[in-house]
């Protein structure tokens, strides 16, 4: 019988598993959006441009959970079309990224990672 509880629950975990990734993938893509509003490197005169940065989860399957951040990217947020020449920088002007280094600070702390196994914990009540 305990070797049917265990088929049992690989199972359900099996079935749970994109559930669980993608929950720990939306927190760890607000936690990359908190980062970017809170450390973008501009100052703001309307908010907007900070404002428009979002995340979310973009693709939660059976094998693969995705996630994106944007700024001023219309299917996210509100449509910015300067936000890529702010974080990237022009011929003219500097790069002032926000993107990119709160990506960076998200990995570097893995807070994915943490964060997926905060959620099988819960998931197994351990």
């Amino acid at each position: 019988m305990p070797q049917d509880d265990f088929i049992a629950n690989l199972e359900r975990l099996q079935a749970e598993l994109p559930q669980i990734a993608e929950r720990a993938m939306m927190f760890a893509m607000l936690t990359a959006e908190a980062t970017a509003k809170r450390d973008a490197p501009w100052t703001d005169r309307t908010a907007n441009l900070r404002n428009s940065i979002q995340a979310g989860v973009t693709k939660a399957q059976e094998t693969e959970v995705e996630g994106a951040l944007s700024m001023g990217y219309p299917g996210f947020g509100a449509s910015m079309e300067y936000a890529k020449f702010v974080e990237l920088g022009t011929s003219r002007s500097a790069p002032y990224p926000a993107i990119w280094p709160a990506l960076q600070a998200i990995a570097a702390q893995h807070v994915f990672e943490r964060a997926f196994e905060a959620e099988l914990h819960k998931f197994l009540g351990a």
